[in-house]
């Protein structure tokens, strides 16, 4: 049996018809890439031979007073990778890395065999000087495929020294605690990018198109605290902590004249360097974040408010040092009575006695003459129920009971109970009264230049009047009573120097039972007596070994201030007088 064969003329017809087809469609996509859509696959592909890495600013930074590196950066990378183009030698690759750094090799050829990506973080804060090794080494063995990406290093060279001030960054470089985080954004500075054509296997093209904005590096900030001083009052407050088997202290020493804090040391602290060996409750600032009672200290800021409202005939009453009070034994107050913390009968003591002895029922007596609302707005004034400003996250405002409060809420925030502050409230609001009364805001940063050293503008809070002059005299006399008492001078004054103080000892309210328990004590100190310079306020929380601000405080205060008057050479006193009466 014969099959016919196709009819040739008309096979050779098919077949060119077939190919006349093929080649208008050839034709129709040429003329639609080159005449129609040319810019934008022109586009498209110029976009994919296009790299763009982010250039990181350096960020700022941060010294002492004095001037000494307490945070730095140090040049460093994140080492990155193509997979697509390290596949074929994602082992002979985890070899190299794993030559010069402490990485996983399973783990690297994973990330350099990635699919689906063209992009994969291989290692992260890595010193600029190892890359340049391994940089080599990748070239030497014509490999292709792996960049780098600024990635500096937050170095803090004294660990934990300041490290409650100073805070600490995260992984991303943000700012996550004190003035690393608030003062993030100016530390940080302003992150630039460079774009550049490159060749398939990713290199730089060199005659290619290439952009760069340059970063700008972020201000380096001078901050208030003295090194050294900052590392006696943070050894001698730990060591203090510990004795007493406290919760936890934090210590204030603070220029009277111009409200910059010289140290800020709490006690478990945290290092810098090191943030996740800490406690979170550790990581922060307590002497700003931290709310108390505070005591006996409080009628110091009372006894203030007291004097200046009569002198500045707010009160019809007129209260001095000199006023006399009868002290009873006990003193009806709401539903309750106010004791004193020894027992005694009837006592007749000049306002100079109250504060000497730190009676309460004298300190609710003397409040009682003055108004509630004229007392609140005294404390308004010096910064209680208020943030001061200064530089550090998470600043509380503690709390004031309001102007139509009972008379018995008078009684208990006249000698330290029933408000709420915070050690740095009660720290600048003491330096504004003994500053002739002129408050000034707290602050731990001295000052700020830019990358190129050009100073840079520091907000700054206004100083404000809180009393006058007069009555700053007078809270002196009162607070150098309480040195001149038997007590004072064997455990509260200072070798060479006239000074005054105040102790405090307040119940510990503990809001896991809703009840008071144990005890917060503090002594707030300064010198020299007739024209201070230094203030050191100093808090222990829930010490189980002592409970007074005498015996658990006032050690650290002094060993303090030992240093810190010579050292910013304030003269001794070499004048020194008679003590004055406290009885009647």
């Amino acid at each position: 049996m014969r099959l016919p064969l196709g009819h040739a003329p008309r096979r050779l017809q098919l077949v060119l018809l077939a190919m006349a087809i093929a080649l208008s469609l050839c034709g129709g996509r040429l003329v639609q890439l080159q005449g129609f859509s040319s810019s934008a696959y022109a586009a498209t592909s110029a976009e994919q031979l296009t790299r763009t890495l982010p250039l990181l600013p350096s960020r700022g930074d941060i010294t002492d007073r004095n001037g000494l590196v307490m945070a730095s950066t140090e040049a460093a990378v994140a080492i990155t990778a193509d997979p697509q183009l390290t596949a074929p030698k994602a082992a002979e690759i985890a070899a190299v890395l794993r030559t010069h750094l402490k990485v996983d090799p399973v783990t690297m050829v994973s990330l350099l065999t990635k699919p689906n990506t063209r992009f994969v973080y291989l290692v992260k804060k890595v010193p600029a000087a190892t890359y340049s090794k391994i940089a080599a080494d990748l070239s030497q063995r014509d490999i292709y495929g792996v960049f780098r990406e600024s990635d500096p290093i937050r170095t803090y060279p004294g660990a934990a020294l300041g490290g409650s001030v100073i805070g600490f960054v995260g992984a991303d470089g943000k700012g996550q605690a004190g003035v690393e985080q608030t003062l993030n954004t100016a530390l940080a500075g302003v992150e630039g990018k460079e774009k550049y054509e490159s060749a398939p296997n990713g290199s730089k093209i060199p005659l290619g198109s290439s952009v760069t904005v340059p970063a700008r590096n972020g201000a380096n900030y001078q901050l208030t605290i003295d090194s050294e001083l900052q590392w006696v009052a943070e050894r001698r407050l730990a060591a203090q902590v510990q004795q007493s088997k406290a919760d936890y202290g934090f210590a204030i020493t603070i220029n009277v004249k111009t409200g910059e804090i010289l140290a800020m040391a709490n006690a478990p602290t945290v290092d810098s360097s090191n943030p996740g060996a800490s406690g979170v409750d550790e990581r922060g600032n307590r002497a700003i974040t931290q709310v108390y009672e505070p005591g006996s200290v409080q009628k110091i800021l009372t006894s203030a408010a007291l004097i200046d409202a009569t002198q500045s005939n707010i009160s019809a009453a007129r209260i001095t040092p000199e006023s006399r009070v009868s002290i009873p034994p006990l003193l009806a107050s709401g539903g309750g009575r106010i004791k004193d913390h020894f027992s005694h009968g009837s006592l007749r003591f000049l306002m100079r006695g109250v504060i000497a002895e730190s009676s309460n029922i004298g300190m609710a007596l003397l409040a009682r003459q003055v108004d509630k609302e004229t007392i609140r707005n005294y404390l308004l004034s010096f910064g209680l129920g208020a943030k001061t400003g200064v530089e550090g996250p998470g600043e509380a405002t503690g709390q004031l009971p309001p102007a139509d409060m009972p008379g018995y809420t008078r009684d208990q925030i006249a000698f330290g109970q029933g408000l709420s502050v915070t050690g740095v409230q009660v720290a600048a609001a003491l330096a504004g009264i003994l500053n002739d009364g002129e408050y000034r805001p707290p602050t731990v940063v001295k000052g700020a230049t830019d990358s190129n050293g050009n100073a840079v503008e520091v907000a700054r809070a206004p100083s404000r009047q809180i009393v006058s002059s007069s009555t700053s005299d007078k809270v002196r006399d009162l607070m150098r009573a309480v040195i001149d008492t038997d007590n004072g001078r064997a455990n509260l004054s200072l070798d060479n120097y006239a000074s005054g103080g105040k102790t405090g000892t307040a119940e510990r309210y503990e809001k896991r039972c809703g009840c008071y328990r144990g005890y917060v004590t503090s002594f707030a100190g300064f010198a020299p007596l007739h024209d201070p310079e230094i203030l050191t306020y100093v808090v222990v929380n829930n010490p189980r070994s002592g409970d007074t601000g005498t015996g658990v405080a006032a050690p650290v205060y002094r060993d303090i201030m030992k240093i810190a008057l010579p050292r910013y050479s304030v003269p001794p006193t070499t004048k020194v007088t008679k003590p004055k009466k406290v009885t009647w």
